[in-house]
């Protein structure tokens, strides 16, 4: 029971996130704690430490006599945490580079499957936990907590923001492409096209772009 509950909040956590990602909570919506658990029928108290554990990773906020809101991001908030993911990532590559072997090509091709499928099925969602998987890996195979920590906490940030991009399924499919590239590279030892793969795929998902730029971008 004492496990259950210390999860507990960590669910209601999750469950505001996915309606910030799917666009039902936008930015600068108030989150009113009674509302939330009446809806999940939970007392106020696990929402109460859901919120804390969302204001602490920088998803929602709380403001004076504005109450507890999503937080809104900018675009220029939102260049600044792509820039910083695309160099982290060429650190993790550069400090992951004599660790490719057999068994860690093989689990990130087994990442990238998994990934294809719930895109298949149009499981944006769970598609974006994969990619999310797939390139954290790459951290892992470093083997620098620190650079793990990193990630998770810029990623954090841009997949809850992400939704505008990622909700657009053909475009994601298109898109995907750089991440299949992106695995490639890898398998083959490839690193400097890993990198750029990697920068490609992040730029067009993470930055709003108008069809016409897309396209060209992608030509």
């Amino acid at each position: 029971m004492n496990n259950e509950r210390s999860q507990l909040p960590d669910q209601i956590a999750n469950y505001i996130l996915k309606k910030i990602f799917i666009g039902e909570l936008v930015q600068d919506t108030r989150l009113i704690e009674s509302n939330i658990a009446k809806e999940l029928n939970v007392s106020n108290i696990p929402v109460r430490e859901a919120f804390y554990i969302l204001e602490s990773r920088g998803v929602i906020e709380r403001l004076p006599r504005r109450g507890v809101r999503v937080k809104a991001i900018s675009e220029e908030e939102m260049a600044d945490y792509t820039t910083a993911l695309i160099e982290l990532f060429r650190i993790g590559i550069d400090y992951s580079r004599s660790k490719w072997d057999g068994d860690n090509k093989d689990q990130l091709q087994q990442y990238l499957r998994e990934a294809k499928e719930q895109l298949s099925q149009k499981n944006i969602l769970e598609y974006v936990v994969k990619v999310h998987q797939l390139c954290g890996y790459v951290f892992q195979v470093a083997g620098n907590k620190a650079f793990i920590k990193f990630y998770s906490d810029i990623t954090f940030i841009t997949n809850v923001y992400s939704q505008m991009n990622w909700g657009d399924v053909e475009r994601t499919k298109i898109r995907s492409l750089y991440l299949e590239e992106l695995v490639d590279a890898l398998v083959q030892d490839n690193f400097e096209r890993a990198k750029e793969s990697f920068e490609i795929l992040t730029r067009q998902s993470l930055t709003i772009q108008n069809e016409t730029q897309e396209r060209d971008s992608l030509q």
